[in-house]
């Protein structure tokens, strides 16, 4: 006795359907029709119910609710050697886990699969000629006499034979690879980014910030430098070349009205640095009374500002 084949349809390829049944109808009465619901209400209504020359099979439920699987089911059972699916590749399906699930059994099974009009009536003309040869249609049809199976079904049984062996003897069936060792993180090297600054983790202090360290405290090593630092931008270089040159030379006549002959009056050099204006003298320093007379000189200015 030959297999069963399937008829399924979805919604808006019923009427292909229907009308593929009225076409070749007096070939697929010689089968044992199975399907989901809506179509084998279509067969029964054309065909009758109480007709004792056609053998229906079994009747599915509707497709979202489970007939795919059980027509993927018949196939596993081997009672379905055929099937004529119209697909509606235009529409989304709930079901189409179920779809896919009954055409990779059907490929993996060998079994005869249309999933169009044109594809289904080119298998009637087959399946006319193996009636016509009787018991010689089996090389013609083969799914529907016995069980097959795809040439890829052999190296899968393979590879499965070979893990069992592999756990029945306490191999894991597929050993992780070992992963590489991580190289040892450096501490304390520079990293560069393409510019001439660098990032150093674990390292002193910048050589930036030393040389920073050095110019203030060069700026303020005397006392003269501590009394300009907060008052540099309030004078601008002519007035304090000015004030420079005034002073000086009132510290050289009272050098001479006192005798002091001795002692050198200082130069003062004026240039820009961190704060705007910076002064740096000689070795030798002034007297106490050129301070105080300095001091003094940069007050009255700052007051008649």
């Amino acid at each position: 006795e030959m297999r069963q084949l399937a008829l399924v349809a979805h919604n808006h390829m019923k009427p292909a359907m229907k009308q593929f049944i009225e076409t070749y109808s007096e070939i697929l009465k010689k089968f044992r029709i199975t399907g989901t619901q809506t179509t084998m209400k279509m067969c029964k209504s054309m065909w009758g119910e109480d007709d004792p020359a056609i053998h229906y099979g079994l009747t599915c439920t509707s497709g979202p609710l489970g007939g795919d699987a059980q027509i993927a089911a018949l196939m596993c059972m081997e009672d379905l050697g055929g099937i004529i699916f119209f697909v509606d590749p235009l529409s989304a399906h709930p079901h189409q886990a179920d779809i896919d699930s009954l055409l990779r059994l059907a490929n993996c099974g060998n079994v005869i699969v249309c999933p169009n009009p044109a594809s289904a009536s080119s298998m009637m003309h087959t399946l006319r000629c193996a009636l016509l040869k009787g018991e010689r249609a089996r090389g013609m049809i083969p799914s529907f006499f016995e069980t097959l199976e795809s040439p890829a079904v052999e190296e899968y049984k393979h590879q499965q034979a070979v893990a069992l062996a592999n756990v029945i003897k306490g191999n894991s069936p597929s050993a992780p690879a070992p992963q590489a060792a991580e190289p040892p993180k450096e501490v304390g090297k520079s990293v560069s980014f393409g510019t001439e600054k660098s990032v150093s983790f674990g390292e002193p202090a910048p050589v930036e910030e030393e040389k920073k360290k050095k110019e203030v405290a060069a700026i303020s090593q005397t006392t003269i430098d501590r009394a300009l630092m907060g008052q540099s931008m309030m004078f601008s270089d002519e007035r304090l070349q000015a004030l420079l040159a005034v002073e000086s030379d009132d510290d050289s006549d009272d050098d001479e009205e006192d005798g002091s002959s001795d002692e050198e009056a200082p130069t003062a050099k004026v240039s820009k640095g961190l704060f705007g204006i910076k002064t740096s003298s000689t070795k030798k320093s002034r007297g106490r009374m050129g301070l105080k007379k300095l001091g003094k000189s940069v007050r009255n200015m700052m007051i008649s500002k």
